[in-house]
């Protein structure tokens, strides 16, 4: 059956149908002819083998050129078809001296043919079918070798997204591990915390408030310990609540050496005020200066430092 306006396609049109450059309705509308007009596909076939031995002579260039690699190409069937059109056209490029010999060869059988009795005339027929199973050899071993690159092409694609899926499992592997740590960090909070809970009502405890840190000269809060004090809550004021937690850690002001870490520190009010508080065994304090150095820590990203707050001991 025949395409009722086939003589509108003429070959560039169908050529750019090939490459993906038509509009979308006029696209659909030739997909649909394809199927019922076997004239017009039996002409796009030739076209499309037209095409394709002409991208792998280097004969398509310009916006055709970018076409046929960004939508032709996309399609595993047809990129086999060009491999495969690329194979033979290798064949057809090897040194020239073969197909001398090969018309060497029937020159010579065709002369012979002319001098030889006819017992003789089987020669040149028996040359023909050598070079013709010749032919065929190389034609297979081309198909061979394309074959064989297509298959390692696969095998480096599945090592590649095997290599991919590796990299995932590590990365996930490293998340849970971070995760489990986070956790067990949280639980031993929770059981510290569970603990003085347990034995709250029995321990002397001492308060302090510690203002936000301020430049210049300013009297050193002090906080006075008497004998059997079991913990010091030091509440730290903030200057601006801009982080979701905080931590804070225990430092000697002369040599700065860290004598105690909190663990998270979630912000609440002190009064009209927000702060935080730390609760510090008193057994870890002598009668000299300290500063606790407070750091923000952000839903994502590195912990920032927020302050230094510094405190006098004084026991009793």
């Amino acid at each position: 059956m025949s395409s009722p306006n086939k003589q509108t396609y003429d070959d560039r049109l169908l050529t750019r149908y090939l490459l993906g450059a038509l509009p979308e309705e006029e696209a659909e509308r030739l997909d649909e002819l394809c199927i019922v007009d076997e004239e017009l596909a039996t002409r796009l076939q030739a076209l499309e083998n037209d095409l394709v031995d002409a991208y792998v002579r280097d004969e398509v260039s310009g916006d055709d050129r970018g076409h046929f690699e960004s939508f032709y190409l996309s399609s595993a069937k047809r990129r086999q078809k060009v491999e495969f059109a690329a194979a033979l056209l290798e064949l057809e490029k090897r040194p020239a001296a073969a197909s001398a010999t090969v018309k060497e060869a029937a020159a010579k059988a065709k002369g012979e043919s002319a001098s030889a009795p006819k017992s003789a005339s089987s020669r040149p027929l028996f040359r023909w079918g050598f070079a013709f199973a010749a032919a065929v050899l190389l034609l297979v071993a081309g198909f061979l070798l394309l074959e064989n690159a297509r298959l390692r092409q696969q095998m480096r694609d599945a090592q590649s997204q095997q290599a991919a899926l590796d990299q995932r499992g590590q990365e996930l592997q490293k998340e849970l591990n971070d995760q489990r740590a986070a956790n067990a960090e949280s639980q031993k909070e929770i059981d510290r915390l569970l603990q003085w809970q347990t034995n709250w009502e029995q321990l002397r405890t001492v308060v302090i408030f510690l203002p936000p840190p301020t430049r210049g000269a300013a009297r050193l809060p002090t906080i006075s310990l008497p004998a059997g004090t079991d913990v010091a809550i030091l509440l730290l004021e903030l200057e601006a609540d801009d982080f979701p937690a905080y931590k804070a850690a225990l430092k000697d002001s002369v040599t700065r050496q860290v004598l105690w870490n909190s663990g998270s520190l979630r912000p609440s009010s002190l009064g009209e005020k927000r702060g935080v508080s730390i609760s510090i065994p008193a057994n870890l304090l002598k009668q000299r200066n300290y500063i606790v150095e407070l750091t923000g820590v952000p839903t994502r990203g590195a912990p920032e430092p927020i302050g230094t707050y510094p405190l006098r001991v004084v026991l009793k």
